[in-house]
């Protein structure tokens, strides 16, 4: 016979683990008011911390089960509380999390935390996320856009509510007030250009950042976590397995996960990639490849306000750091590489379940790297 379930509102053995240098997690079954036996967990910067955290969280779990079943006289910020708890125990990235939490406290719950479920409407909604997008911006909107989505979905499966008014809301269709920047080769040799005669960029260690991105087309967060270790370059490899975010009250952390299961893998650039990184090793006093000044993880929204800087007032004046990105992309269709070289190389999502539960840990990129090797850093500067 099998253990018999845990009583409801109550919860099972607490275990703690290490799962990186100063990162301990902590977690617990509990059965909730549905009586779904759920994992609940909490991270900490050690185990006493990561611990005291999870039983905070299981009593306010608990807290929120005593109010009763959601219903329409159920309070938006009650019902948020407890999507926030299902986001937490879900298997969504760290910076996702945080994002969405963040966009409730400070965007949504001031404005319609204490509003009933049965009086929010189409036009309650609507007024909120043009609130949001006026003083904060369409990316705040779209943050503040989903929350509420899976706020009043969860509303909706409890009966609270028919329908999601979010579903309702028109697609907002704003045209941008800047041009988007695009690199072709050209281009690229004069920024390369430019970058190497400022003093600002070399200041920000900009300029070998750049020359990486152009053969790399990774994430910044994902350039920012690499470290010595990940780079071999005996075999001409490096592993991108990580990403820089900023957790509240813990600060600058690599999460060890990166975008997707896809995002994590092993590449191939071209050697003169390879050649910038060796002389970068040769020099360097820290683990990481590109470190902050003071020899720390490196913040990859300081690092793309750094090139912002940099660019004001020039052509490439907006430049965002994901260009380097599309530009790796378009030369490597140039190429001729199949989508999915391309995809392997770039991490971006599965081609296919198919490949994605059974390429989890490829070496990619060998194809791509010598698709590269014609952009050499001198044919563009």
């Amino acid at each position: 016979m099998g253990r018999p379930p845990l009583p409801i509102g109550t919860f099972g053995k607490i275990l703690t683990r290490k799962v990186a240098a100063g990162r301990y997690r902590s977690w617990a079954k509990y059965r909730d008011y549905d009586g779904v036996t759920r994992r609940v967990q909490r991270f900490g910067p050690s185990g006493s911390a990561a611990e005291r955290r999870l039983r905070e969280a299981l009593r306010d779990r608990s807290r929120v089960v005593l109010d009763g079943e959601i219903t329409g006289d159920t309070r938006l910020r009650v019902a948020a509380e407890i999507w926030l708890q299902d986001l937490d125990d879900s298997d969504r990235a760290l910076r996702t999390k945080i994002t969405y939490r963040d966009a409730w406290r400070r965007m949504l719950e001031p404005a319609v935390g204490e509003l009933r479920l049965g009086d929010i409407r189409v036009s309650t909604v609507d007024r909120t996320i043009r609130e949001v997008r006026q003083r904060r911006g369409s990316s705040s909107a779209h943050h503040a856009k989903v929350v509420l989505t899976g706020i009043l979905s969860l509303a909706v499966r409890h009966d609270a509510i028919d329908t999601n008014p979010v579903r309702e809301l028109t697609p907002a269709r704003r045209k941008s007030t800047r041009e988007k920047v695009i690199l072709d080769e050209q281009a690229l040799a004069r920024l390369r250009t430019f970058l190497a005669g400022s003093d600002d960029a070399r200041k920000h260690d900009l300029v070998d950042m750049v020359d990486v991105l152009t053969g790399l087309g990774c994430r910044i967060g994902e350039l920012l976590a690499l470290d010595w270790p990940r780079v071999d370059a005996d075999a001409g490899t490096l592993a991108i397995e990580g990403t820089v975010i900023r957790v509240p009250k813990e600060g600058l952390i690599v999460q060890s996960h990166t975008k997707s299961k896809a995002s994590m893998r092993t590449i191939t650039p071209p050697s003169w990639v390879m050649d910038v990184l060796r002389k970068r090793h040769a020099g360097s006093h820290g683990p990481w490849v590109f470190p902050s000044t003071a020899g720390t993880l490196r913040d990859p929204d300081n690092t793309r306000k750094q090139l912002r800087q940099v660019l004001a007032g020039t052509e490439w004046e907006g430049l965002h750091p994901h260009v380097f990105r599309h530009l790796v992309a378009t030369r490597l269709d140039a190429a001729g590489l199949s989508a999915r070289d391309i995809a392997d190389y770039l991490g971006h999502e599965k081609v296919s379940m198919t490949q994605d539960v059974y390429m989890s840990r490829r070496i990619a990129g060998a194809a791509a790297g010598a698709a590269l090797e014609a952009f050499d850093l001198g044919s563009s500067g």
